[in-house]
């Protein structure tokens, strides 16, 4: 009888054990969907938030402010007096900064003053309904004349009178020309002539970049030799008052390359119209757009 009862007290126990193992089992799966639910949640609201901020982040550094893409001409004063500036504003590249070209040259008021230019990139520091404020930083030389030094100034915009303003350096611009450098995009046909006889060139802007930087083919055939070609990259150092663009081109890399492996660089004007092209340091290239 006793050992009956050990035996039945033994299988309850045993059954006991194999139901609370069951329960101790399901518990934790249930504990582990439940922590993997959540952790996956989180994540997913993590992503969500990184996602969204990063969303805003790219929308607020592509503002384009198209509206302030000009020349602005005038004139600003310095060390060296009263001072004549074109001031033209290209774009705003991919971080969100407003790409600019300070060129300065001689005003009548106080000839002598030596022709400069120089990059600069702007950050918006106010905006309002019709101004908006922008501190400009020099970056790059591209042309400089000795002894003078980069500035930085915070501008106004003033989106109805179409002018450029600012306390420092007294600077005082007005809208002169525009600075949406595509329509200059084509192929120009023409002719130059180096030491020996005329070159058929033909000068083919491919792309205009944040910069005013120009990326152009410039492919020659002399009258002896053979015919070469290469990409050459163009800095746009003035945009005049009534719209002549001032370009600096350098060779950059060989299509085609020339029996003296020399590249042809050279400096010119665009037409307000963008239809010809005038250098102007002896090589005597002179190009037609195609129309």
């Amino acid at each position: 009888m006793k050992r009956k009862i050990l035996a039945s007290v033994l299988m309850t126990a045993a059954f006991a054990l194999t139901i609370t193992a069951a329960c101790s089992d399901n518990n934790t799966d249930d504990y582990l969907i439940e922590q993997a639910t959540t952790e996956t949640t989180t994540a997913t609201e993590t992503t969500n938030t990184t996602t969204e901020a990063t969303t805003e982040a790219t929308t607020e550094a592509k503002k384009e402010y198209k509206e302030l893409v000009n020349t602005y001409s005038g004139k600003y004063v310095a060390t060296q007096g009263i001072t004549g500036l074109d001031f033209s504003v290209f774009g705003t590249a991919e971080d969100g900064d407003i790409q600019a070209l300070f060129s300065f040259h001689e005003d009548p008021a106080n000839p002598g003053v030596p022709t400069g230019s120089y990059l600069m990139e702007g950050t918006v520091v106010e905006e309002k309904k019709d101004a908006i404020t922008v501190h400009f930083r020099g970056t790059d030389w591209e042309k400089k004349p000795e002894t003078y030094h980069i500035i930085e100034f915070n501008g106004v915009f003033d989106l109805k009178e179409g002018t450029l303003k600012s306390d420092d350096y007294e600077i005082d611009l007005k809208k002169s020309a525009g600075a949406d450098l595509t329509y200059l995009i084509n192929e120009y046909d023409g002719i130059y002539s180096p030491d020996t006889g005329d070159n058929t060139i033909k000068l083919t802007v491919e792309d205009v970049g944040d910069h005013g930087d120009l990326k152009a083919v410039f492919e020659y055939e002399p009258q002896m030799g053979k015919k070469s070609s290469f990409i050459t990259i163009g800095q746009v150092t003035n945009i005049a008052p009534d719209g002549k663009v001032t370009v600096s081109f350098k060779g950059d890399k060989w299509i085609e390359e020339a029996d003296d492996k020399k590249f042809v660089d050279f400096d010119g004007v665009f037409s307000a119209d963008g239809l010809e092209f005038t250098e102007n340091g002896g090589r005597n290239i002179r190009v037609y757009a195609d129309r």
